[in-house]
């Protein structure tokens, strides 16, 4: 039996990575996302490493290293296709505080690096503000660097990210929304949206128009051209090629050539995010039990500044007046720790606790969602990756 799973140690492997992955979709689901999938995804693999029940190299046996490093550039091409920018144009104001939030976590972060360490507060900083793809980049080039611990820093700051934001964001939605719900009883024809523009014509673009020549096999191929621009590009500019995907995928899409969110289109992006993280698993085979308790601090001390900022920025200073709400400013803020779709459950949430009608409820979930889903596009999707670009050029 051993030699037997010793020949087929990959697809043993592989499979184990998966089940994992799997285990981790089944109790979000049972939680009702309440518990974070992912948190007990990486629970699961550090327990796993540190009773060797996984080998280190698990990832490695089955054949996702290799993989991880193509998938990195090929689902962030693949997020900026996703990016609407007309809405984040018209929605500045929510742009503009989530990027100062951002700014002003980042700036006490670094406050804070005496206590923790500048590497730490550096490989820290984008994956608090952002989400798979940032924590993938950090912990790569973390790894890289020979900082081991910081690279393993990056899976448990990301592991316990919706816990910190999601009490804050439901707490504040709840109380603007009481503050929506009066004025909404009172003159409810305000809040009514007038249709326009109901004659013009929507522009049709040619990934739209010609649909039947976009295989699965096509737009993989559309994803991976630009991924390998996008490396070709890093390569002669200063800036990480992980900048350039991001933006290629927008410049794409917004031509009409690539249509939008090919990877999901041609039943790929399961398997490329599993890749993704493939690059941030290895790291937490490198903990001791002699870590956690250093990381813990760390962990903490970060969260903690991060959250400082945004208080400063979203209810002690005058830039909550962008939003014209303290509490909707501070809930933008904390966007940074949750995004798509934490956001959109924690609205709908929301609505069903402050309204008492069905028409309530949906009025509030309805306002709530643009500002809150907006926030997290713009630090999560946008900021994070560009910040994760720069920093790694610092380590």
């Amino acid at each position: 039996m051993a030699e037997i799973l010793t020949n087929n140690a990959m697809f043993s492997s592989f499979m184990i990575v998966l089940i994992v992955f799997a285990l981790g979709d089944i109790v979000g689901k049972i939680t009702k996302g309440k518990l974070s999938g992912m948190m007990v995804v990486m629970l699961l693999f550090l327990v796993g490493f540190l009773t060797k029940l996984f080998p280190a190299d698990i990832i490695d046996q089955g054949g996702l290293t290799a993989l991880s490093k193509l998938a990195i550039a090929i689902v962030l091409f693949n997020m900026g296709t996703t990016l609407n920018v007309k809405q984040l144009i018209e929605e500045w104001r929510t742009v503009l505080m989530a990027a100062l939030c951002m700014l002003a976590s980042c700036l006490v972060m670094l406050l804070a690096s005496p206590i923790i360490g500048f590497d730490t507060v550096l490989v820290g900083m984008p994956v608090i503000n952002g989400a798979a793809m940032a924590t993938s980049l950090m912990a790569s080039a973390a790894a890289e660097k020979g900082l081991a611990t910081a690279a393993a820093l990056c899976a448990v700051i990301y592991s316990v990210q919706k816990f910190v934001g999601a009490p804050i964001a439901s707490a504040m939605g709840i109380r603007y929304g009481k503050k929506l719900l009066k004025a909404y009883r009172e003159n409810p024809t305000q809040f009514q949206k007038q249709e326009t523009g109901k004659g013009a014509s929507a522009k049709v673009f040619f990934a739209d128009k010609h649909k039947e020549w976009y295989s699965a096999n096509v737009m993989m191929a559309l994803v991976a051209a630009g991924s390998w621009v996008a490396h070709i590009l890093g390569d002669l500019t200063p800036i990480n090629y992980s900048i350039w995907a991001l933006l290629l995928g927008v410049v794409c899409v917004a031509s009409g050539l690539v249509p939008t969110k090919p990877l999901q289109k041609s039943n790929s992006y399961g398997l490329m995010m599993i890749a993704v993280f493939g690059s941030i698993i290895p790291s937490l085979a490198k903990v001791s039990l002699s870590d956690l308790g250093t990381m813990a601090f760390q962990t903490i001390v970060l969260f903690a500044a991060a959250l400082i900022g945004v208080a400063l920025v979203g209810w002690v200073l005058p830039t909550w007046k962008l939003v014209g709400d303290k509490d909707l400013a501070v809930g933008i803020g904390v966007e940074q720790f949750l995004g798509f779709p934490s956001n959109v459950v924690i609205c709908r949430e929301v609505g069903d606790a402050v309204g008492e009608t069905p028409e309530e409820k949906a009025f509030i979930e309805d306002t709530l969602n643009v500002p809150y889903v907006v926030g997290g596009i713009t630090v999560i999707t946008v900021l994070s990756t560009m910040l994760a670009g720069f920093v790694i050029n610092m380590l």
